[in-house]
């Protein structure tokens, strides 16, 4: 399955962009990629019948090419970074103003993962995710796993992965999540238990 990692920053030197090309050293995020390099347009218009501009039309259509998807989305001011919003608006501009509730966007009803990279201390972040997960989550999206990595200044530097360790374990989890993973765990337990079924006399 294809996986696309978006930094919804507009900022070409982004440390939310920066931050996944990092963690890509321990665990595999596909397809990276950030908002800088498309030149989106503040959303302007509000009805169901408005021209949508070819460049939002390029990045739907690319986003549509992968089955999963990771956001890693700045967090200003307490809120989802304004570029971040402007994206989400204008696929909702795109798809009938969401009247089919959640149906019709690249992620509807796929795995998707929220991360935010920020310079912050454990205070920031955070404040923004539970908002923006509700919102993709009403837009369709299956959100599976949301990451916060601080202090950013320090710790996303090249080849730096050690303090992403732990999160890469987490993450590389949830992505090998798959539609025939109940057989997986399945097989997983009966095999363990078989182990204890031939030992049991022992204990």
């Amino acid at each position: 399955m294809s996986l696309l990692s978006l930094s919804t920053s507009a900022c070409p030197d982004s440390l939310n962009h920066r931050g996944l090309m990092v963690l890509n050293e321990s665990v595999d995020l596909g397809f990276i990629d950030c908002l800088c390099n498309y030149n989106l347009p503040v959303v302007n218009v509000n009805g169901m019948d408005s021209n949508v501009p070819p460049e939002v039309k390029r990045l739907l259509d690319h986003m549509f090419k992968f089955d999963k998807f990771i956001f890693a989305i700045p967090e200003f001011t307490g809120m989802m970074s304004a570029s971040t919003k402007n994206l989400l608006d204008w696929f909702v501009v795109a798809t009938n103003m969401n009247l089919d509730h959640g149906k019709g966007y690249p992620w509807s009803d796929k795995h998707v993962m929220l991360f935010t990279f920020t310079p912050s201390g454990s205070e920031g972040g955070k404040r923004h995710m539970d908002g923006t997960k509700a919102i993709f989550k009403k837009l369709g999206a299956n959100v599976i796993h949301t990451e916060v990595f601080n202090y950013g200044w320090e710790t996303v530097i090249p080849g730096n992965t050690e303090p992403f360790k732990e999160a890469a374990d987490r993450i590389n989890n949830f992505l090998s999540y798959k539609p025939n993973s109940k057989n997986s765990f399945k097989n997983k337990y009966e095999e363990w238990n078989r182990q204890w079924l031939k030992t049991e006399v022992d204990y």
